[in-house]
């Protein structure tokens, strides 16, 4: 098992300019009933999703723009204001959804030049980046 980047990008589903927030999905594990594979042909199961993404929001919370964070470095550009990881028993809960399963997030942009970028549409997407470990299928 090596440790591997990966990269899912997503768009940005809202934005709000009296807020200054985006919504979107930051990851997606299911479409339409089936896994969805990312860029480097890998899946993130919906139940490490969903540990991945408290985890994140227990500890992190912080944004950065472009992939800019490997290490936790990089500087903020934002913060994430809201979290739902949208699974096969909070769709029923909530009695919503198309039966896609992902963690959906809104972040504050408080950086001038990266909200200037949403606004003019040349950042209009999320996307989560991360190291995971590789297992055999």
């Amino acid at each position: 098992m090596i440790d591997h980047p990966f990269r899912l990008t997503l768009p940005i589903a809202k934005a709000d300019g009296a807020l200054r927030t985006v919504w979107g999905w930051a990851s997606v594990s299911v479409e339409d009933g089936s896994p969805l594979v990312d860029a480097e042909g890998d899946t993130i199961a919906t139940d490490e999703l969903v540990r991945a993404a408290h985890a994140f929001m227990a500890h992190s919370r912080r944004g950065a723009a472009g992939h800019a964070d490997g290490g936790g470095d990089a500087p903020a550009v934002g913060t994430v204001v809201e979290s739902l990881v949208v699974t096969p028993a909070i769709r029923e809960a909530l009695a919503i959804g198309d039966g896609r399963e992902g963690w959906f997030v809104g972040i504050r942009i408080a950086d001038d030049a990266v909200w200037a970028a949403v606004l003019a549409g040349e950042l209009s997407a999320l996307s989560i980046g991360g190291v995971a470990r590789r297992l055999p299928a």
